[in-house]
């Protein structure tokens, strides 16, 4: 999961242009382009021979040059979440996260992509996005969906979270260094922000600094990295080894979850423990 020199997989190039999309697809080796056509552009009659004006080529050009945008897809270490580039920022700030409809309701393309059956949480990064879906879903009917949502988002010009979103947002707030903190802290804050999160990102994740007690660092992951099978590697063998290794004064890693969250481990133990004294 951790990885510094990721490696990368084939990419997915999109063009779009509006709310109804043709896509044609052509497979080349390592890489898919998908072209989307706008229906909605305005379209000249050969028959009628009607030549446009120079104002209507001029509003023309300028439609389609706002709806087009190439979007690149890369595969990260979970096999349920996708990374989507579409080649501008998302975040100004920090990062954003939504697990559910109702949480994504103050965020206009959260809450458009949890309108689309299989999509179980919404990560939004400096300049991506990360999508998990259900375990039985299958990506290949979900990704035209997930084109379209984000192209007319984009070309909508609407702010990508509202003032009143309950997302968890400014991941990059958890590092700033304050008065009050010590050498010990500031030192694993710089590296948290400027060595790890960069390769965490790198794989659609995140981490949130949540406290540094009797030489355990609390650490929440987020985005792919939440559900992803290899994230106490990622802890241990990545984050904790760089850590000790720079911070003598840190002796281990610790995940940090929410209260919600804690309920669901334990209930998940609970069921492990009875299926192993079946």
């Amino acid at each position: 999961m951790f990885r510094l020199l990721p490696a990368r997989s084939s990419r997915t190039l999109a063009t779009a242009a509006s709310k109804r999309t043709l896509l044609t697809a052509a497979v080349l080796p390592q890489r898919t382009f998908i072209n989307a056509t706008s229906s909605s552009a305005a379209h000249i009659s050969l028959n009628r021979a009607v030549v446009p004006s120079k104002a209507l080529r001029t509003n023309i050009y300028a439609a389609q040059q706002l709806r087009t945008m190439f979007i690149q897809t890369d595969t990260t270490p979970n096999q349920d979440s996708l990374k989507f580039m579409p080649g501008v920022a998302v975040m100004s700030n920090g990062t954003a996260e939504f697990l559910d409809a109702r949480n994504a309701m103050g965020s206009p393309l959260a809450k458009k992509l949890f309108q689309i059956d299989g999509v179980r949480g919404v990560f939004f990064g400096p300049d991506f996005l990360t999508i998990t879906k259900d375990q039985d879903a299958i990506w290949q009917l979900m990704k035209p969906d997930i084109y379209s949502a984000i192209m007319d988002f984009f070309a909508s010009g609407q702010p990508i979270i509202s003032e009143t979103a309950d997302g968890e947002s400014g991941a990059a707030l958890d590092t700033m260094i304050h008065e009050d903190d010590s050498e010990t802290v500031q030192m694993i804050k710089e590296l948290l922000d400027t060595r790890i999160r960069p390769s965490i990102q790198d794989d659609g994740g995140d981490i949130e600094y949540r406290g540094f007690e009797n030489g355990v660092v609390k650490l929440k992951l987020k985005g792919a990295c939440r559900t992803c099978d290899s994230s106490t590697v990622t802890l241990k063998n990545g984050i904790e080894n760089m850590l000790m290794h720079y911070v003598p004064e840190v002796t281990a890693v610790e995940q940090a979850f929410d209260a919600e969250e804690e309920v669901s481990q334990l209930e998940f133990e609970k069921l492990e423990r009875r299926l192993m004294n079946q």
